[in-house]
């Protein structure tokens, strides 16, 4: 792997899930405090509705990266129009029937979901909004896959940051000038999803001019190719959506509004995690791509042990701190909401990714190898499971919103911890432990996490009363813990090559 490429990857990235995650973290506490959480669990619930229209696209795009990376390796610029022209217009054909499906969705929204008689209006707006930005997403997808094709993930996250920073500038003055309103973040989503269209635009035409826009390029049998590889992603898709998507769903009918409030609270770090992966995980993917395509299973090993590492220390690094202080974080960001029950929420909720975080790029595999069929089929049963689990548990037991949380961590770690290790190494053609073994280490290792943050905790040296006594404390056991994941993750023939260098600059 090309390291200087891979750190500029990986700070730019780092940043643009920073900003994102930055904004979401003001904009909650406030929301919250000016219109309530019930207003506040529609925003992301609206968001969830995008994710199930995500089901239908990930068919076309999921694979269309594939393709065109692997045509731009061997060099075949017209292969590479065909499948960019095929996947454009086939998107484009999708959005209008996301736009008749979104009209009909909005007017009976009412009817669809439980809906506080003075949120109708609003929620009906912020709908609109969101489903529009959809549609321009939907519709201009392609136009991010050059520069991941190229690797020019800082590309990407320049445009994230500056989306960010609009969305940001947008809200501030909507709700400073008008009356606060939850769809003024739909507005914000639209205006955003705008500016992205664009600037991926421009993008594919920087980097690579030879691309161009022409019907001559379509082709039924390339857009054939792809969405017959990238239907699997789709059924894959799907169970994502019915064991992480459908709980805010849930929650409004089993416990209304309210419920679903509370639970959408919780969702902050989870959500922020994902954000941290989507960005970090796909860097990874284009040298994992380039290895196969060449046969070289070493290197591709090579890079799956490197983002293994990579994800322990930028996401369960800083998970084994919340897991600890979740509550004192609650108290400090919503200090009118029960800190206790929502940190109980939000770890019941990590628990499965803990398990699979340690080994999260191995979804690549599936694609990478091209054998999503089996991989969909398990997804499927899995999200089946946890759908009736939840139903099970919210009608028959006394865990009330905890129901949900409890059901899709019975079901995710079960996955995790059978299919999901056994499938990859068969994939691979290694041994049936080769990430049973990664996983245990994973664990492990986070686990020591955990019990020195723990320690630190009683030891009681820094009193987090404060947001800056919070900051200070999670920076110094964090500094404590990067020093002894350090230790752990990297043998010493590799800490000693980079102190020489370290102490040589």
């Amino acid at each position: 792997m090309d390291k200087r490429r891979f750190i500029i990857n990986l700070v730019s990235n780092f940043f643009s899930a920073l900003s994102g995650v930055g904004i979401s973290f003001f904009l909650t506490p406030y929301i919250v405090e000016h219109l309530g959480k019930e207003a506040y669990g529609f925003y992301p619930l609206s968001n969830n509705f995008v994710m199930y229209a995500g089901i239908i696209t990930t068919a076309l795009n999921s694979m269309s990266s594939r393709y065109i990376t692997i045509s731009l390796e061997k060099k075949d610029i017209k292969e590479v129009n065909t499948y960019f022209n095929s996947v454009l217009f086939g998107n484009l054909l999708i959005s209008l029937v996301f736009l008749l499906v979104s009209a009909l969705f909005c007017f009976f929204i009412d009817k669809i979901l439980d809906i506080p008689d003075g949120l109708v209006y609003d929620v009906r707006l912020l709908f609109v909004f969101i489903l529009l930005s959809l549609v321009i997403n939907v519709s201009s997808a392609v136009f991010s896959v050059t520069a991941f094709a190229l690797n020019r993930f800082d590309k990407l996250a320049v445009i994230n940051i500056i989306s960010n920073i609009l969305k940001l500038g947008a809200i501030i003055l909507l709700f400073y000038f008008f009356t606060p309103r939850i769809h003024f973040l739909g507005v914000v989503t639209l205006v955003t999803a705008i500016y992205v269209f664009y600037a991926n635009y421009r993008i594919t035409k920087k980097l690579l001019p030879e691309v161009h826009i022409s019907w001559s390029f379509f082709s039924r049998s390339a857009l054939s190719v792809i969405v017959g590889s990238g239907i699997w992603n789709s059924v894959i898709a799907l169970s994502n959506v019915i064991n992480t998507q459908l709980d805010l769903l849930i929650a409004n009918h089993f416990f209304k509004a309210s419920g679903m409030g509370f639970l959408s609270l919780t969702k902050f770090i989870p959500n922020a995690i994902y954000i941290l992966l989507g960005i970090i995980v796909p860097i990874f993917l284009p040298e994992m791509l380039k290895a196969y395509a060449q046969n070289d299973m070493n290197k591709l090993k090579q890079n799956l042990d490197l983002s293994f590492k990579a994800i322990f220390v930028v996401v369960l690094l800083p998970l084994s701190v919340f897991f600890v202080y979740g509550d004192a974080f609650f108290r400090l960001w919503l200090p009118t909401q029960d800190a206790h029950a929502l940190h109980i929420l939000s770890i019941i909720t990590l628990v499965p990714f803990i398990v699979h975080g340690t080994i999260e790029t191995v979804y690549h595999v599936f694609v990478i190898t091209n054998k999503l069929k089996i991989a969909s089929f398990w997804g499927i049963f899995i999200s089946i499971l946890n759908f009736v689990l939840v139903i099970i548990l919210c009608i028959y037991s006394s865990l009330g919103i905890y129901a949900i949380p409890v059901a899709a961590l019975i079901s995710g770690v079960f996955s995790h911890l059978t299919f999901t290790p056994l499938y990859a190494a068969y994939c691979l053609q290694e041994s049936r432990w080769f990430f049973f073994i990664k996983i245990i280490k994973g664990l492990a290792g986070f686990s020591a996490l955990i019990l020195i943050t723990y320690g630190w905790r009683k030891l009681n040296w820094i009193s987090v009363d404060s947001w800056f006594m919070f900051i200070l404390n999670s920076c110094t056991i964090g500094i404590v813990l990067l020093a002894v994941t350090i230790v752990m993750k990297f043998d010493k023939a590799t800490l000693t090559d980079i102190y020489k260098k370290v102490r040589k600059r």
